[in-house]
């Protein structure tokens, strides 16, 4: 199991109390070591603002206001310090999609990152994905 380090998992606490991991060391079996630690984080809108606030304290950047040109409000945020990228939605259905493509490529074992992505922009977003 991927771990979060103490000072972010005490925001994370103080905040909504939930950060899951994600990502290829979750979805490949055997995961990869030499990738990003992935965490999904799901917040409350009211707390958004001030949680940017709270991660560039704790030596994070925002890598992104939106990432995939994500239609209808379900979007994320990632942050990254290091090897630790935070995906950070405030929208229900962005969770819920990205957990059901996380569950889909670790149940397909999908090691192939075009076969992720492809994965992930059909469930998130209703797109198909052609190889860059």
């Amino acid at each position: 199991m991927i771990e979060l380090d103490p000072d972010v998992a005490n925001v994370l606490d103080s905040v909504f109390g939930y950060g899951e991991p994600c990502g290829s060391r979750v979805t490949c079996n055997p995961p990869p070591t030499n990738t990003d630690r992935d965490f999904l984080i799901h917040i409350p809108p009211s707390v958004a603002e001030g949680f940017s606030a709270t991660l560039a304290g704790l030596g994070f950047d925002a890598e992104s206001e939106v990432n995939y040109d994500a239609p209808n409000g379900i979007g994320f945020k990632s942050f990254r310090r290091g090897d630790l990228n935070l995906i950070v939605t405030t929208s229900d259905e962005f969770d819920s999609r990205h957990r059901a493509a996380t569950h889909v490529c670790a149940r397909l074992n999908l090691l192939d990152k075009q076969d992720r992505i492809a994965v992930f922009q059909a469930v998130l977003y209703g797109r198909k994905w052609v190889s860059k």
